[in-house]
């Protein structure tokens, strides 16, 4: 079982990061005007507290989420985010070193307990805004922009998990 101790500080930071910087590359895929934007960024969020309030039998998302509360912050945004493109270059990498501490430091369960969780985040933040109708009629509620970039994701944290 692994806590915040486990891990660097570097480390612990790419995992604190992690669920925000997922919800962000979902956002990015297929942007949907500012409300969309607010409504995605806002699932973020509510799954991030959703877990916050029930709970999790994964340790390291346990973890995370008692750091989220007890920092009461946000995480910055990272360098290299200058436009759609290159923000998703860094969500990739950001994932990809994901993968790469969860495979050097935790549990397989914790692992994929862990990555489980970011592409759930991902899920609920696409479903979040219906996009391409008028006026929140019509429309589709999961574009293939979100998830062909959720497969991206998933693929770049080594998960099954799809949208």
């Amino acid at each position: 079982m692994s806590d915040k101790s486990s891990y660097t500080s570097e480390e612990w930071q790419v995992l604190f990061t992690a669920a925000p910087m997922i919800g962000m590359g979902v956002s990015l895929a297929s942007p949907n005007g500012p409300f969309g934007v607010v409504k995605e960024m806002f699932a973020v969020g509510m799954a991030i507290s959703e877990t916050l309030q029930a709970g999790s039998s994964n340790p390291l998302v346990k973890a995370v989420i008692d750091d989220m509360k007890a920092r009461g912050t946000k995480p910055e945004r990272p360098a290299g985010m200058d436009n759609p493109e290159s923000a998703k270059r860094v969500v990739l990498d950001t994932m990809k070193r994901v993968n790469a501490v969860l495979a050097a430091k935790s549990t397989p369960d914790e692992a994929a307990g862990f990555k489980s969780w970011l592409v759930g985040i991902a899920n609920k933040v696409a479903e979040a805004s219906t996009e391409g109708g008028f006026f929140g009629i019509g429309g589709e509620r999961v574009t293939q922009a979100e998830k062909q970039v959720i497969a991206e994701m998933a693929s770049a944290l080594g998960s099954s998990a799809q949208a």
